[in-house]
Formats: C-alpha cells, sequence, structure tokens
C-alpha cells in the first residue's frame, strides 16, 4: 500500500526514502553528465544521444538546459541531461549554480539525479579532478569517463584508469568521444546499479572540522538534501556566499542563521579558511596524477608548438584578425543569397495565398502581418546559422579559447575580457546572434555589458537606411584626393557605433554593472578535428531556439504594428478603390499600381500610425524630423530597414527601396507644405543617420534580451539609454549644424 504523498514529509529520513521508491522506480532514470569547460561532454552528449534531444532553459535563468536519450545494452531507455561546464561545485557563474543545484537535488525543475556522469580530459587531470573529488564527497553515484585517451597519447600520455579509479572510488571508464572508442564499455557501466563511492577522509584545520560536523548534525532529516553526505553539504553552505542564495535557500531558517554564525566565528579563528578545502584537495590531486600518469615522450608537443604561433604578442592577433575578417564577410556574402531566397518565398507565399482569400481587412491581416511578420523572423536564421556554424567550429577545434585569450588583453581597457569581442564582432551582421553569442562569457556583469552595447554595433538592417540617405542627400565627391565622402560618412557611421560602445562599456562597469574584476582563467584546451554531426546539431539547436522564442514576440509585434498601419479607414479611400476596381476591370496595369500606391498612402497618412506620427512631431521637430519621418520611426521598431519601404508608402510609390531613383528624388525635392521650402536637407539627413546609429529600434533585439536576460529590466534599461542617446546627438547635430548656418 502506498503512502499519501501529504504524509511523506513527516516520516523520518529512512522511512521518507522507502515511501519515495515506487515513484523513483516508475520514473526514467535520469543521469546528469558534467565536466569541465572543453573536456568533450558535449561531443560525448551528441554521440550517446544523436538527434533524441530537447533545449530549453532552467525556470528562472538563462542557462540552457540541454536534454536527450540513451538506449543502454539491457534495452533500458535512460534520460541523459548535459549540464553547463564547471571545475567545481564553489559556483562563480549562473551556469556553475545550476550545476551544483541540479547536482545537489535543490533545482526545482529537475530531480535528483540517479548517476552522475563525470568526463575528465585525460590530457590535464590535475585541472579537472578538483570536481571529481567534490562529487565523491556528494556521497552519490558516479562513473568517470576519461575522455580524449586518443589525443593523450598523442601527446605521450598514458594514463592508468585503473589506477585511477581505486583512487577515486568509482567507475572510470577510457573512451574517446571523438573516435567513438570506448563507449560501449561506458553504456554498459551506466546500465549497471552503480554504489555510491566510499567516504572520503577529510584532512582540514580543527576549527573548520568542528564547525562543518556541528552544522551538519542541525541539518534536516528531510528534505532535497536528505540522502547526500551531510558533511559535504554543510561544506558547501558554509562555502557558498555568491550572488545567488538557492542553496540556502533550501535548508530551515535556523540552519541558515547558525551558518552566518560559524561563518563569523571561523572568519576570527581562521581568517584564510575559505582556501584550506582547495589547497588540501589539489595537494592529493597533484599526488594522484603523479603515480596515475606517465609521460612516456617528455620532448615538446605539436600543441605547444602551434600555440607559440596562434598566442603569439604579433602574430596571433593578426592571425585572429584574417579569420575575424573571413567570418565577417561570410555573414553577409553567404547569408545573403539565403535571405534573398527566404525573402522571395514569404513574398511568393503571400502572392499565391492573397488571391485565395477575400479582399479586405482578412487578406490584409494574413499577408502583410502574419505572413510578413513570420518573413521578418526567418530571414534572420541565415545569420544566425553561418555565425554559430563557425562558432561551434572553433570551440571544438579548441581555437576560441585562444581567440579569447589574444583579444583579452584589448578588451581589460574597458572592463571587459576576451570573450566579448566575438559576440560584438558578429553584432555587425545582426545585434541577434551576437547576443546570444554572449552565452559563451562566465561573468554575470560582463554578459549584460556585452549585450546592452552590442546593439551599437551597425548592423546590416542599418544598411537600407544608410544608403537612401546617403544616395539622397550626400554628393557624391572625393575628399582629399582619393576618399569619397559618401564612403567616408559610411564609415563615419560605423565608427560612431563602435565609439558609442565603448563609452557606454566604459560607464555602466564603474556604475550599475560595477564590481569587483573578475580573475578570468583560461584554459588553452588540445586542438581537435571538429566533429560535424556536433557541430550541425549545435547550428540547428540555436537555429531553432531563435524562431522559436524570439519568434512569437516578432510575430506578434508585426501583426500590431499592421493593425496601426492599417486602421481606421479614412472616407478618401472608396473614391479610390472604386478607381481601382474600373482599372482592373479595364486590365490597365499601370494605372492599377498608382491607384494602389495612393491608396496605401492615405490609409497610412490617416491610420493610427499616422495619428502617432502627428503627435510626436513635436518631440522629434528639433531634431529636423516631420511627422512622416515620424511614422517611419515608428514602424522602423518592427525592423530598422522598414523606414524605407514605409516612406515610399508615405510618397505613394509602393514597392521602392533604398536604390530607388523615385524615392530618393521624392525626398531630394519634398516641400514643406506650410512654407514652400524643402522639407529635408543634408543636414537632416545627417542628423537622422545619426539617430539611426544609436537608437533601439529593433523590437526583435529588444525581444532576444529580453530572453537572455530573463528580466524586463535590462531591454527597458537598453531601450530608454539607446533612445535618449540617440535624441541628444542629433539635436546636437541638426540644431549645432543650423547654428553654423548649415542647413
Amino acid at each position: 500500500m502506498s503512502i499519501p504523498s501529504d504524509l511523506v514529509e513527516l516520516l523520518p529520513a529512512r522511512e521518507r526514502r522507502r515511501a519515495e521508491e515506487p515513484a523513483r522506480r516508475t520514473r526514467r532514470k535520469l543521469v546528469a553528465i558534467a565536466g569541465g569547460p572543453n573536456c568533450g561532454k558535449s561531443t560525448l552528449f551528441n554521440r550517446l544521444t544523436g538527434l533524441r534531444q530537447k533545449v530549453a532553459n532552467y525556470p528562472g535563468v538563462t542557462v540552457e538546459k540541454k536534454a536527450g536519450f540513451v538506449t543502454l545494452p539491457s534495452g533500458r531507455r535512460i534520460e541523459l541531461l548535459d549540464l553547463p561546464g564547471t571545475y567545481s561545485l564553489r559556483p562563480g557563474s549562473p551556469d556553475e549554480v545550476v550545476v551544483r543545484d541540479v547536482l545537489l537535488g535543490v533545482q526545482n525543475s529537475t530531480p535528483l539525479p540517479d548517476l552522475t556522469l563525470l568526463v575528465l580530459d585525460s590530457t590535464c587531470l590535475d585541472r579537472q579532478l578538483y570536481l571529481c573529488m567534490q562529487l565523491i564527497e556528494i556521497g552519490r553515484p558516479v562513473v568517470v569517463a576519461l575522455n580524449m585517451m586518443d589525443t593523450a597519447h598523442e601527446e605521450g600520455l598514458d594514463v592508468n584508469a585503473a589506477l585511477l579509479g581505486r583512487a577515486v572510488g568509482a567507475p572510470v571508464i577510457p573512451i574517446s568521444g571523438r573516435t567513438g572508442s570506448g563507449l560501449r564499455e561506458l553504456r554498459e557501466a551506466m546500465d549497471r546499479d552503480v554504489p555510491p563511492p566510499r567516504p572520503v577522509t577529510r584532512t582540514l584545520a580543527e576549527p573548520i572540522q568542528e564547525a562543518a560536523e556541528r552544522l551538519a548534525r542541525v541539518l534536516p532529516s528531510a528534505g532535497p538534501l536528505v540522502g547526500l553526505n551531510r558533511f559535504h553539504v554543510a561544506m558547501a553552505l558554509l562555502l557558498d556566499e555568491g550572488e545567488d542564495d538557492s542553496l540556502m535557500r533550501a535548508v530551515p531558517h535556523v540552519v541558515r542563521r547558525e551558518v552566518v554564525a560559524l561563518r563569523a566565528r571561523l572568519d576570527e579563528q581562521v581568517p584564510e579558511w575559505r582556501s584550506h578545502e582547495p589547497i588540501g584537495h589539489y595537494r592529493a590531486i597533484e599526488d594522484l596524477v603523479r603515480r596515475s600518469t606517465l609521460r612516456l615522450r617528455p620532448e615538446r608537443s605539436a600543441r605547444e608548438r602551434i600555440d607559440r604561433v596562434l598566442t603569439h604578442r604579433i602574430w596571433g592577433p593578426i592571425l585572429f584578425a584574417g579569420l575575424m575578417a573571413v567570418i565577417f564577410q561570410s555573414i553577409f556574402l553567404w547569408a545573403t543569397p539565403l535571405m534573398d531566397g527566404i525573402d522571395w518565398s514569404v513574398n511568393a507565399a503571400g502572392r499565391i495565398i492573397g488571391p485565395l482569400l477575400p479582399a479586405g481587412p482578412i487578406r490584409s491581416l494574413v499577408v502583410d502581418g502574419a505572413i510578413a511578420g513570420v518573413g521578418a523572423v526567418v530571414t534572420f536564421v541565415p545569420q544566425i546559422a553561418i555565425l554559430f556554424l563557425f562558432i561551434s567550429l572553433m570551440e571544438d577545434s579548441g581555437y576560441l579559447a585562444r581567440a579569447a585569450f589574444i583579444m583579452d588583453r584589448l578588451m581589460r581597457g574597458v572592463g571587459l575580457s576576451g570573450r566579448a569581442f566575438i559576440p560584438l564582432l558578429s553584432s555587425f551582421a545582426c545585434a541577434i546572434p551576437g547576443i546570444m553569442a554572449t552565452r559563451t562569457i562566465d561573468n554575470r556583469r560582463d554578459r549584460l555589458t556585452t549585450i546592452l552595447i552590442a546593439p551599437f554595433m551597425s548592423c546590416s538592417a542599418r544598411l537600407p537606411v544608410y544608403a537612401l540617405l546617403i544616395g539622397a542627400f550626400i554628393p557624391n565627391r572625393m575628399v582629399f584626393g582619393f576618399v569619397s565622402l559618401p564612403g567616408l560618412v559610411l564609415f563615419s557611421l560605423y565608427a560612431m557605433g563602435i565609439m558609442a560602445a565603448v563609452g557606454v562599456a566604459w560607464v555602466l562597469k564603474r556604475t550599475a554593472l560595477r564590481g569587483p574584476r573578475p580573475l578570468y582563467v583560461m584554459e588553452l584546451p588540445p586542438y581537435r578535428v571538429p566533429q560535424w554531426r556536433s557541430v550541425l546539431l549545435t547550428v540547428r539547436d540555436r537555429a531553432g531556439l531563435f524562431v522559436q522564442k524570439a519568434g512569437t514576440v516578432i510575430l506578434a509585434v508585426s501583426i500590431v504594428l499592421w493593425f496601426l498601419a492599417s486602421y481606421p479607414k479614412n472616407a478618401e479611400v472608396k473614391p479610390l478603390e472604386k478607381r481601382l476596381q474600373t482599372a482592373e476591370a479595364q486590365g490597365l496595369h499601370a494605372q492599377v499600381v498608382q491607384i494602389q500606391n495612393e491608396i496605401s498612402g492615405v490609409s497610412l497618412r490617416d491610420s493610427f500610425a499616422g495619428r502617432a506620427g502627428r503627435l510626436i512631431e513635436p518631440v522629434i521637430a528639433p531634431l529636423g524630423f516631420d511627422w512622416k519621418i515620424g511614422i517611419a520611426l515608428l514602424s522602423s521598431f518592427a525592423a530598422r530597414e522598414v523606414m524605407v519601404s514605409t516612406m515610399a508608402t508615405v510618397y505613394n510609390l509602393g514597392d521602392a527601396d533604398q536604390t530607388s531613383v523615385s524615392l530618393r528624388e521624392k525626398l531630394r525635392h519634398a516641400e514643406n507644405p506650410a512654407t514652400g521650402a524643402r522639407a529635408y536637407s543634408p543636414l537632416m539627413a545627417l542628423s537622422l543617420m545619426v539617430f539611426f546609429v544609436l537608437a533601439c529600434q529593433c523590437m526583435s533585439t529588444v525581444a532576444v534580451v529580453r530572453r537572455e536576460t530573463n528580466s524586463w529590466t535590462w531591454p527597458i534599461f537598453m531601450v530608454v539609454m539607446m533612445n535618449a542617446m540617440a535624441w541628444i546627438a542629433s539635436f546636437v547635430v541638426f540644431q549645432g549644424g543650423r547654428a553654423l548656418g548649415l542647413g
């Protein structure tokens, strides 16, 4: 007879575990795969699970949750959970907090794993066995996968897996995730019921030992931490003083008070007590590595010879700059045909589906709202896929860590680490994949700073606006005899975005995101040949996650903007619609297009969006903008390049684009109805371009920032900050230019 769930919590620990046993037997076995960064953990996960994977986020944080299913030799099907990389269970980042919480059973969305599969890089055991020691101390079953044995042999290392297994008290299976050797033995080890490892004898200072034992005695006998080594839980509570307090929330209030009191007492008795645990472990690790690892060839390895070139103070940055130039160009060149193809397909879908629907609001909603909104989302996918293709190749090959090491010297000047460089560089193509690429940044403040400055990089969506305004108002003449003025203006716009990003980062790291400079320890992993299966799975997951999450927000915004630009209907439209029906009946194609453009212009001018443009005109008038520019600014929040098509609609030019001579001429010769003077000038165009450099006008970017920060606070802060900077800079440009007699 089963015990009611509401009475289980009242039972002693032993009876509680016995009562929960039937539920454990019905639940699929959960295996958590843990390991340090660059240990080949993701490659092994992909090999074991194949395509049977799902990607989401842990509730409350932006840490990726990657799970898959594995069929073991006995036919049993288990769930495999890929945890983020970490060097220890003392968390210093959101990723490491999640690892600790899952392995201690305090992560609400994930049950305590039945088995931990620990992946170790056999070429650098001295840095990875610390995590192994901590996992053994937890008291839960562990299987150790000694990965990269083929690389170790190539570097002249012979690791004694049997000796290592006897020392740590857990099964140690030598494998190679790259070649697949040893995976059968690993599956067999996972299929067996692995007993918990034997307790580890600690050697700590007497005050620390007494404090941990005292805290262990007051820990509750029921709750999420039951079944773990009580001494280890006590040490984890004493040492956990990070920004996250999820572990402290897992214990009663009386235990929290005891933790605070014991910490204060240890601070007085042994001021350096926090360093005693790792020092003791690393002494044991040095001895273990010395006994279990034999170097057969003491000469310099090929990896060290390559690193002497790739991490050189002069050649390293030059080679890295060349590689980044290739990636930067590829994101543009390779993605353009795919993006054009997707855009053509979306337009074709609209042309096919449109005639199947009755003319009127339904057709407009489906074609101009839903299909156009989906197209705005899907068009970004090629850039995201190509970016993560290169990032995954660099990461799997081991070069990404070298790139961060090279750029760390330059990025330190504004308070960031070298890992921020690649996301910022990729943001020149699109801020969305650049923001998503900040997941490689461990430090929370550095990651937030990089996310907030990424939109300052002039993305490809700004290029149509730049091209239109430069072509219409900047004369095509040479400066200094060899530089074209339009090219110089375009270069200045990109440079302005970079300088703004540097300035904002410098301010943020000294104000809102001020904090101690983190110790950025970089491990240079061995070079490996990337596994295309793993690379393509990563690209698929990243692109799919973008479409699934950010796409829903963008689609909703696109439909809202369609409604604002289409309603209310103006009385002047009805006579135009009658003329349109007559022209269609007579087959006058040119007249049909002209009347359709007039209908679009009249509808937009008197729509909610048009009224909003007139409403904000007093705010944007000091920048040189009128209500027509105001409509374009509002519509560009869906996507910056929408500004071009909006201006074409306002001037009844239909499908004109940034290269359209008619639209350039319309803007160049447009008149102010009140004064008869030119409505726009080169100074206004310069002011508008400056506004576009600094303003946050992309709802997809805002949606991704919301997703990556898991809060609306930072997206709202970013929108207010960037748009305030844009207004002030445009005001200075326009009013300063007028004061100098330039406009």
